[in-house]
């Protein structure tokens, strides 16, 4: 593996642990104060009250929430946006064949009789002999 792929790899890990530690202490951090709650259409929850039905509610959004983060959100962008770069990619791909094609055909016409000439001239003109191996 490249040296810049290392590198981007392990900055991207040791990114995604710091995100995790961070979430941890902030976690904590919300837990050693009472006051806090977490306030959902005007009702405030507060974190030492919450039943295990909230916490299974809480752990369900947030699989959910990764789900869409993980498969949803990368299909997306590459079905919305990469499949439209690459259809108008073969577009103008195809139009400049077309027209380098057109143009080379008006050529091969109207250069014929030369070409033609041409020809006739490197069949006559050529040097038929065989070539002989140099022998050491």
């Amino acid at each position: 593996m490249k040296s810049f792929a290392k590198f981007t790899l392990a900055l991207s890990l040791v990114l995604a642990l710091v995100a995790a530690v961070s979430g941890v202490w902030l976690w904590q951090e919300m837990w050693s104060h009472p006051g806090v709650s977490i306030s959902i259409n005007g009702e405030d929850l507060y974190l030492g009250e919450m039943a295990s039905g909230h916490w299974a509610e809480l752990l369900v959004g947030g699989l959910i929430t990764g789900v869409v983060l993980l498969f949803v959100l990368p299909l997306v962008l590459l079905l919305g946006v990469g499949l439209p770069l690459l259809i108008v990619g073969g577009v103008l791909v195809c139009v400049v064949g077309t027209v380098l094609a057109a143009l080379f055909s008006v050529g091969a016409v109207l250069g014929s009789p030369l070409i033609l000439l041409g020809l006739v001239l490197w069949l006559l003109l050529r040097d038929r002999r065989p070539k002989r191996n140099a022998q050491a």
